[in-house]
């Protein structure tokens, strides 16, 4: 009786210790956009999982809003836009450093568009080539100093306004509430996500007259930032999780092509974002954004943003060299070892 219960005992700690060793734990942040749809097939997929990764997801509405659990460990990485804030964060010691790609405005894929209120469309303003009308106008944001005042900005210059004193910004709003307001008449123009942009057009609260990868042909939209102790401490960890990303990343990009071919992507896409019905995943296709293959996000582009919000508007205070922002050898390895050993070859 005592051998079978000593037995019993020692296959218990044994079966703990195999999972444990099987399953490690990654604390992911990520929120209900379709830009994240890498991660979202890899995870409904399984492919973390068949890697011996445990992923913890925790949502935010807002990559900005992640940066604090970033920072004091309660993330391993997070989804991030490359914005002034982050920058200046960075710069005072935040451990944070870029890994992955997580979304770009890819020329015909652009995931950012530019809305204006019906009034304003119907007086001419009808693309980028019309902005100049745009003059002391009210134009709404998320953020200040996010991805998209970055594009607006630039949209202005190219009409030759001085984004600085030539509008006004109205910013840290939710974009769902921007829609609104676009409709309301309490913004004249503003900056959105493909999917809000979509409905705001749809509810003829203002059409859709430019998308962005008109302004920044392959411009970064999202990238993963990582803990820099993770990033060393848990390298071989951070691989597999890339491994698995990027797989899910290379089916998300095929289902952006051709969605209605990959019926399996549409309906995970419904389900994890802010779109709900596969009809609507598939009305904005192919903009979905479209994430970088090889894992490496466009690190020219990057510190474009940042040398923008450091120059042009002085938003960022003191500038971080690239070698300091980025950890590209994360998706290299990655990518090395995804084509090499194919664990997810049928």
């Amino acid at each position: 009786m005592k051998l079978s219960c000593s037995l019993a005992a020692l296959l218990m700690v044994a079966s703990s210790l195999t999972a444990a060793a099987a399953d490690d734990v990654v604390r992911v942040g990520e929120g209900p956009f379709i830009t994240g749809g890498g991660f979202y097939v890899a995870q409904e997929k399984g492919y973390f999982k068949k890697l011996g990764i445990d992923v913890q997801p925790k949502s935010f509405i807002d990559g900005a809003l992640a940066v604090p659990s970033l920072i004091s460990g309660e993330l391993d990485i997070s989804f991030m836009t490359a914005n002034a804030g982050l920058f200046n964060s960075i710069a005072k010691g935040a451990p944070l450093v870029f890994v992955l790609d997580r979304g770009n405005n890819k020329k015909g894929r652009g995931y950012t568009v530019i809305n204006v209120t019906t009034e304003l469309n119907e007086a001419g303003v009808k693309s980028i080539a019309d902005f100049a009308q745009l003059k002391g106008k009210r134009i709404g944001l998320s953020a200040t100093g996010s991805i998209n005042q970055y594009l607006f900005a630039k949209a202005l210059q190219k009409a030759g306004l001085d984004p600085r004193k030539d509008v006004t910004w109205v910013t840290n709003l939710p974009q769902p509430d921007l829609m609104k307001m676009l409709g309301q008449k309490q913004v004249d123009a503003t900056d959105l996500a493909y999917q809000f942009g979509f409905f705001a057009q749809n509810n003829k609260w203002g059409p859709i007259v430019a998308v962005d990868d008109e302004i920044d042909p392959d411009g970064a939209v999202g990238l993963y930032a990582a803990r820099k102790e993770f990033v060393l401490t848990k390298r071989d960890v951070l691989v597999r999780f890339a491994m698995a990303y990027l797989q899910g990343v290379k089916e998300f990009n095929a289902a952006a092509a051709a969605p209605d071919a990959h019926a399996d992507i549409v309906d995970i896409l419904a389900r994890k974002t802010a779109l709900q019905k596969p009809e609507l995943v598939k009305a904005i296709a192919p903009n979905w954004s479209y994430t970088n293959e090889d894992g490496i996000p466009n690190v020219k582009s990057v510190m474009a943003q940042q040398d923008y919000w450091s120059g042009y508007f002085t938003y960022v205070e003191k500038k971080v060299p690239e070698d300091q922002l980025f950890d590209l050898s994360i998706a290299k390895e990655a990518k090395a070892r995804l084509d090499k050993e194919k664990p997810f070859a049928n």
